[in-house]
């Protein structure tokens, strides 16, 4: 029975328990039982705090659950299902009797005869401040009990469980009604209704089948009927057929809902059906229970989700809100991946997850809900979409737009709390650091939002270099501009990554719309990325795909990929899905699910135009005096369905109203998404009125969404189809007729869309010309001003993509189209626009790689040209393609073809004699300058020469190695134009370079030290951080180590090499880092760091293609690569696997040698296979090597590997002149020993003493001179320590600590060894720490 003492105290229930020999028992529990212990296994325990239900329901993590649901508010957005308004005590009441009934049921389901008893009770307390359950169970005899006012007859046939079944749908009824008793009138109807299912027997069933058939039949040949199109029947008589069955009694919901109007229809339903259940496994009607299992999975989804299932919702329409339907494998792979980064406790990899899926399958939707969750938790999330209606790089426009999401989210977060505030901060100093202030006002050129966020301010110098790099002239500046602003990215991706904040990054392009160029950028920039751990870790980067086989990045050793694919819907999933959308229990729309699985497979795209077109056709209908969804099962299987998501769209398209779809078709012609102010100037266009209406009614059939003053199409399928109703040749017409209409009304547009108002109408003037798609000619006449007109617009806007964004694949669309527009004659009229859009195409090609379009482009240029000064623009783009195409040779030839045409031509014959013969006259010439007269000197004024000097310029270092004499005439030249006409900012290289000539070919350090001085002065005077790298290069790579410190060198390189990199030259920067590299293994960096980073150049090089176009240096850094890792003892497996083993890179620079007699080549493998003798304790071929080294180069310190040669070879030539009984051994030594104490006398003391006090101390050892020794060894030791060379000390410690062993001092031996290995340590060469024993 149902107790209650007073109406506001708890309710308390009291049942018995009846066993299968009809004895009652009475269960004695006497300790309350916690809530969890009531609840299965796979349903968490309820906790309640005050009236709201904090639940767990599936065993998914409660995060994952979240965002299956978009139970999450982000900046205000309110995922939740709107409900009709009810105060807050009433849904407490109302939701806590549903944790109550549910409790109720299932102990009801449990209970068990137990023996031993007592008198005892149950207390289930559900919140100690609201209702307590009390659940008694005594013995009793009687064969009827009362609940309450309730009388229930318990007879041992169906119709008991049957009775049971009803009693527990008034015990439900009084706990949700909050009554006393049920109304007299109410359970007279009640019993009435019960006692007319009572009298339906299995005849009466099978009669209800056969007339349920004939009632399909009839229904069927109606729908048939209309759809052939026979007869004046409508498809509204399918829904006013007479039921087969009249009922005089009310149905149990109808009284239900009549008698308690203010009861939630949902509990109305659940009782009703409850009442009417039967626990035999058949329903005796359409939604009733079959068992008590079903009321628990009904209660189970009122309990874990009311708005959806408990409260009444306030809009009956179809809805499926931000919840994803069976996708929880697929959120908790991501959700894992993104905790691993947010935790830092996952691999440290850049994490890249890669979905696949069909084509409106959910892809995007499934990571836009995970990323606006993860924004909740601190992250920050940036979604890109491409258009393939926009031109242009898609993924640099995918960063650029990203990063403007980025810096507009910033400017938000200023305004938040103080931890969003100081990330701003520390991202604002990141990148004014990174970027410095010419950097930043770059990019706020192309992202807008940049500049506001960092403030940083333009000195006057700092102007005057923006505005030098800024001025495109030649192709070379052409590539290093867009190499530039590429750096510039990645340095700015770098500074936001390293403050910590996590980013999740979903790039939303279906493959089949991007191409090569764009995915080998972001392929680079993900690379990029990868190779820095301070970047990696804060990254998630997903992918959407259509392409079950496509993927951005490839393997990486730095790179965790994942693969999800996203397929159809199960039919769980699908019948969940539907079961939210109408807001109905799964068990009553099961059978619809069923049906339309069958007809859709689970295609989300067609699951959802299925049940729109069921609404349309009334077959799913609301019932207003059930508030419910109703459908007819018999009918919903004979609507049909497209074959196709196409004809599925098309099929919807068609039934629209003609001018929506015509407002549709133009708003296709904008891509997936169109400005509103825009799309309006073009009403009456075509006949097209009332855009702004038709649009929101288009927005009202889910075709479009509208945010703000934007329309976008719900999904690019949708866009695509629409756009594909014109024909091809129409459609021409029609962006024509857009884009002139555009900028005709252009004057009546707001001021803040003019920008892009002319952009939009420019690109839908050139869609009209013919793109080659299906063969389509053009067929739209224009005259001849006409074609100017879009000629000129076109030029203007390539040149502004150039200069605000350096989207060169945006000019290469607006150029082209610009050439396709030119007039018939407009080489004879207009010589100028047809040249100027010819020449900016062909940089663009320059940039793009597009190598042999551009070669066939420039031939024809050069017939068309009328100048010298054209002819001369179009070599330069030759120049530098063909240096960038590793074609040397022919490039060279253009260089010298360009000098010849200017007035400046080289000598014929370019040998090592004449070489050196313009190098002594020059040098005498040259040495007389002082830096202070460099300061002053005059500046080239004249074009011809600064022309001269911009060619020469663009000549890159390589050349110093492929090509030495030729590339020192190059200086000779570059100098005397300099020194006749004026300094320009090329005169720094010019100066630089002929110091490095002077230095390697005359071996004068001392005036090749000075020249490159000068260069510094001239380098002063300009700052031309396009050129900083040309000139740092020869200076500190190779002049300034001769006199000053080699880790003041390496600083210059490294600062150099940032500063260029930010400049743009990719190919000078990577030579650059090889230079600096084998700086920093002389001067004894750490190993572990020199070892990443020489793996991170060669990885640079392999992503810039230079391994393909610049063998030679590829090979030579992998070598180096390979050298280092011999003094640490690394296994060359893993390098082998990445990129080549060390035996075919050495097999790959003998052929490059054997194919060019490049000298310099086959020194440097010479170099690297003595050191690795050498790490390897090969003193024999250590030897022969260097003597090969020396045998092609001049046997002088004149370059940083002379410098290991040198010392090694000497302390070898030592060694085997002790142990070995070779001659000549003691005369390499000393040969080497003299080299050194040259360089320390009339060179670097701080370089060359200590390597020079070493060689001392082993030659006098050699010679039994062991006092002397001894001193040396200590001073060497000293000497290495105080200058830092920390590799040069643990080599001292160790051939002392061999000295003092060899000549009977075994303990202080000892103990220098263990120096020696302790040094080896520091610096890294494990290996060689482990073999510190004596030599021989």
């Amino acid at each position: 029975y149902i107790e209650r003492k007073r109406p506001n105290e708890s309710l308390q229930y009291h049942l018995r328990v009846k066993s299968g020999d009809n004895t009652w028992y009475r269960c004695s529990m006497n300790e309350p039982i916690p809530l969890s212990q009531w609840m299965p296994s796979r349903w968490a325990t309820i906790e309640t705090v005050g009236d709201n239900v904090k639940k767990r329901e599936s065993t998914w993590p409660q995060t994952v659950v979240d965002v299956a649901r978009g139970e999450f508010n982000v900046n205000g957005d309110n995922n939740t299902i709107h409900e009709a308004k009810s105060s807050a005590e009433e849904k407490a009441y109302y939701q806590n009797a549903v944790v109550i009934a549910y409790l109720l049921v299932q102990h009801v389901m449990g209970a068990v005869p137990m023996a031993g008893n007592g008198n005892g009770s149950v207390k289930i307390n559900v919140d100690p401040n609201s209702i307590k359950v009390k659940l008694t169970v005594e013995d009793w005899t009687s064969q009827s009990c009362s609940l309450g006012s309730v009388s229930v007859i318990l007879e041992p046939s169906t119709d008991t469980r049957r009775s049971i079944f009803y009693s527990l749908g008034e015990v439900l009824l009084i706990l949700f009604s909050r009554q006393e008793t049920i109304a007299p009138q109410c359970r007279a109807t009640l019993l009435s209704r019960q006692e007319c299912l009572n009298e339906r027997d299995s005849a009466n069933r099978e009669a209800d089948t056969f007339d349920s058939f004939q009632d399909t039949m009839q229904r069927a040949l109606m729908f048939l009927d209309l759809e052939e199109g026979g007869g004046d029947i409508m498809m509204d008589d399918l829904l006013e057929l007479p039921e087969k069955r009249a009922t005089t009694t009310p149905s149990t919901f109808s009284t239900l809902c009549t008698n308690y109007p203010t009861l939630p229809i949902s509990v109305c339903r659940l009782i009703a059906d409850v009442m009417e259940g039967s626990n035999g496994g058949v329903a005796l009607t359409k939604t009733s229970f079959t068992s008590l299992e079903e009321v628990l999975e009904d209660l189970k989804r009122m309990m874990f989700e009311p708005d959806v299932f408990l409260h009444n919702p306030s809009d009956p329409r179809i809805d499926f809100g931000r919840r994803l339907y069976g996708r929880e494998r697929e959120i908790s792979t991501i959700l894992s991946v993104a905790n691993g980064i947010s935790s830092k406790r996952g691999s440290g990899a850049l994490e890249i997850i890669s979905v696949h899926g069909y084509s409106g399958s959910g892809k995007s939707f499934l990571v836009n809900q995970i990323g606006r969750y993860l924004s909740t938790k601190g992250w920050i999330f940036l979604e890109v979409e491409v258009d393939r209606m926009k031109h242009g790089d898609a993924a640099f426009s995918m960063i650029i737009s990203a990063l403007d999401h980025y810096f507009a989210t910033m400017e938000s977060m200023k305004f938040r709390e103080s931890d969003d505030l100081r990330y701003c901060n520390q991202v604002a100093a990141k990148i004014a650091e990174a970027l410095g202030p010419v950097g930043v006002d770059s990019l706020s050129r192309a992202i807008p939002s940049l500049n506001r966020l960092v403030g940083t301010e333009v000195t006057e110098n700092d102007y005057n270099n923006k505005h030098q790099n800024n001025i495109v002239r030649t192709g070379e500046e052409y590539v290093m501009y867009e190499e530039r602003i590429e750096s510039l990215l990645l340095a700015l991706v770098d500074a936001i990554l390293t403050v910590g904040r996590p980013i999740l990054l979903l790039y939303d392009a279906n493959s089949q719309w991007t191409g090569d160029i764009e995915s080998q950028f972001l392929e680079k920039l993900l690379k990029h990325i990868a190779d820095r751990t301070s970047s990696r870790q804060n990254l998630l980067f997903i992918e959407c795909c259509g392409n079950k086989d496509t993927s951005t990045m490839a393997s990486h050793d730095f790179v965790n990929i994942s693969r999800i694919e996203i397929d159809e819907f199960s039919k769980p999933a699908l019948n969940d899905a539907i079961s939210h959308a109408l807001c109905l229990p799964p068990r009553v729309t099961a059978p619809l699910s069923e049906i339309i699985h069958i007809k859709t497979m689970g295609n989300i795209t067609f699951v959802l135009e299925f049940m729109k077109s069921l609404e349309k056709s009334k077959i799913l209908t609301y019932n207003a005096s059930e508030r419910q969804w109703v459908w007819d099962t018999d009918i919903v299987p004979l609507q049909r369905i497209s074959e196709s998501v196409a004809g599925l769209l098309m099929r919807k398209l068609l039934n629209l109203d003609k001018s929506v779809l015509d407002c549709l078709i133009v708003a296709s012609c904008f891509g997936s998404q169109i400005n509103v102010p825009i799309i309006e100037l073009l009403d009456g266009l075509r006949g097209v009125t009332n855009i702004g209406a038709n649009l929101d009614r288009a927005v009202e059939e889910g075709i479009l969404e509208k945010a703000g003053p934007l329309y976008m199409f719900s999904h690019n399928s949708l866009q695509r189809t629409v756009y594909e109703i014109t024909p091809q040749n129409s459609r021409n017409q029609l962006h024509l007729d857009i884009g002139s209409t555009l900028i005709s009304k252009s004057a009546g547009a707001p001021q803040e869309v003019i920008e892009e108002l002319f952009s939009v109408a420019l690109s839908h003037i050139n869609r009209s010309l013919p793109n080659g798609e299906n063969g389509q000619a053009n067929e739209i006449n224009l005259s001849s001003s006409q074609r100017s007109v879009f000629a000129k617009l076109n030029l203007k806007a390539g040149q502004k993509a150039i200069s605000n964004k350096a989207d060169f694949s945006l000019a290469k669309f607006h150029l082209k189209a610009g050439m396709a527009f030119l007039p018939e004659q407009c080489w004879r009229d207009q010589y100028d626009l047809a040249f100027n859009l010819h020449i900016e195409y062909a940089n663009a090609l320059l940039v793009q790689l597009e190598y042999k379009e551009l070669d066939t482009l420039c031939q024809a240029l050069l017939l068309k040209s009328r100048c010298v000064e054209d002819q001369i623009k179009i070599h330069e783009i030759l120049i530098a393609y063909l240096f960038r195409s590793g074609k040397f040779p022919e490039a060279l030839e253009h260089v010298r073809s360009v000098l010849d045409t200017l007035g400046f031509p080289l000598p014929t014959s370019i040998d090592k004699d004449t070489v050196r013969a313009v190098l002594e006259a020059l040098r005498a010439l040259a040495s007389s300058f002082t830096p202070e007269q460099m300061r002053k000197f005059p500046l080239m004024t004249e074009d011809v020469p600064k022309q001269a000097m911009k060619i020469m310029g663009s000549v890159p270092i390589l050349c110093t190695y492929s090509s030495p004499t030729f590339a020192a005439m190059i200086a000779c030249q570059m100098t005397q134009l300099s020194i006749q006409h004026g300094l320009c900012a090329e005169s720094a290289v010019a100066f630089g370079n002929l110091g490095f000539a002077i230095n390697s070919i005359l071996q004068d350090f001392n005036c090749g030290y000075k020249m490159g001085n000068l260069g510094l002065t001239v380098f002063q005077r300009f700052k031309s951080d396009t050129l900083i790298i040309k000139t740092y290069v020869p200076i500190f790579g190779f002049l300034k180590s001769w006199k000053e410190p080699l880790q003041s060198c390496s600083e210059g390189l490294s600062y150099a090499i940032h500063e260029g990199s930010l400049a743009g030259d990719h190919v000078s920067i990577s030579l650059a880092k090889v230079v600096l590299n084998r700086h920093l293994l002389v001067n004894g960096y750490k190993l572990s760091e020199l070892r990443m980073s020489q793996e991170s150049l060669c990885r640079e090089m392999m992503y810039n293609k230079q391994e393909e176009k610049f063998g030679a240096f590829f090979y030579q850094s992998l070598g180096d690569l390979y050298a280092i890792m011999s003094f640490i003892g690394e296994p060359e497996d893993r390098v082998a696997s990445i990129f080549i083993p060390r035996e075919k890179c050495d097999k790959a620079l003998l052929e490059i040698y054997s194919s060019t007699k490049n000298a310099s080549v086959l020194q440097i493998f010479y170099y690297q296979r003595f050191l690795q003798c050498f790490a390897t304790k090969d003193f024999k071929s250590a030897l022969d090597y260097s003597q090969e080294y020396d045998n092609l180069g001049n046997g002088m310190i004149s370059r940083i590997t002379d410098v290991p040669i040198v010392f090694l070879s000497g302390v070898i030539g030592f060694i085997l002149a002790r142990k070995t009984e070779q001659d000549g051994m003691f005369d390499v030594g000393e040969h080497r020993r003299m080299q050194m104490q040259m360089w320390a006398d009339h060179g670097s003391r701080w370089n060359a003493e200590n390597k020079s006090l070493l060689l001392q101390a082993e030659k006098n050892y050699t010679t039994g001179n062991l006092d002397e020794a001894k001193a040396c060894y200590e001073a060497s030791i000293k000497s290495a320590k105080e200058h830092k060379f920390i590799h040069e000390e643990a080599l001292a410690y160790e051939l002392y600590g061999t000295f003092c062993v060899e000549t009977g001092h075994l303990e202080n031996g000892t103990g220098l060894l263990r120096k020696a290995q302790s040094r080896y340590a520091q610096w890294g060469a494990i290996k060689k720490a482990s073999e510190v024993f004596p030599l021989m």
